[in-house]
């Protein structure tokens, strides 16, 4: 599962703070240039995403040009006489799936992070005093699968929504949660944003071995 992470570096990762950087761009230009790879952009400033928050998001046009959005945590869902922010989709599910197979289809993105949190489970109970910081060995960056769609909001104005995309534990993560987001290394974004077919092998993959640190 995922319910929260961060862009909050303990090292100095560029190219996170070129994608923060470019996303904050586009909130004022979005038909400025793609995503460059200028390394001079610095850092605009770390922080703990919660469902329901605005934050970065990598997309790819039918070029193969990334680009980097803000978007909203979470699709606003009406489910049977609920309301829901649905923040997580599940990957085994999602090309069936009504309220996501369009979007796994067309609207693929990238989750740029510092890593996530995961609390430990005693049951079904989340430990408030065991939460822990996943990240890959030897990098800062987590890049997590993701699902955009554009919506109205009450105003009448476009805004993005995106869900993380989840899959069974790794034996690293199994520990604390049977569930995980789904990774993907640096070097498969394009194949990830590029094609569905693609993407749909991306998440059956064997998931990498992650680094957990206690943080609480």
């Amino acid at each position: 599962m995922c319910g929260r992470y961060t862009t909050e570096t303990e090292t100095d990762e560029r190219e996170l703070f070129r994608i923060l950087a470019r996303a904050e761009e586009n909130r004022y230009d979005p038909s400025a240039a793609h995503l460059s790879n200028d390394t001079s952009i610095t850092a605009i400033g770390g922080r703990e995403v919660f469902p329901s928050d605005t934050a970065a998001m990598l997309t790819a046009d039918g070029m193969g040009s990334l680009d980097a959005f803000f978007s909203h945590w979470g699709f606003d869902a009406d489910i049977g006489a609920r309301h829901r922010l649905i923040i997580n989709a599940r990957s085994e599910a999602v090309p069936e799936r009504p309220m996501f197979a369009p979007h796994f289809h067309s609207h693929r993105c990238i989750i740029p992070t510092a890593g996530f949190f995961e609390w430990a489970h005693t049951g079904v109970r989340a430990d408030p005093d065991r939460k822990y910081r996943f990240n890959l060995p030897h990098t800062g960056i987590l890049y997590l699968a993701g699902l955009y769609r554009p919506v109205l909001d009450l105003n009448g104005k476009q805004k993005l929504e995106f869900v993380i995309l989840t899959r069974d534990a790794s034996d690293s993560m199994r520990p604390i949660h049977d569930r995980m987001p789904v990774i993907v290394r640096h070097e498969h974004i394009p194949e990830y944003l590029g094609d569905s077919t693609s993407a749909g092998r991306l998440l059956s993959e064997t998931p990498p071995v992650l680094l957990k640190k206690l943080v609480s």
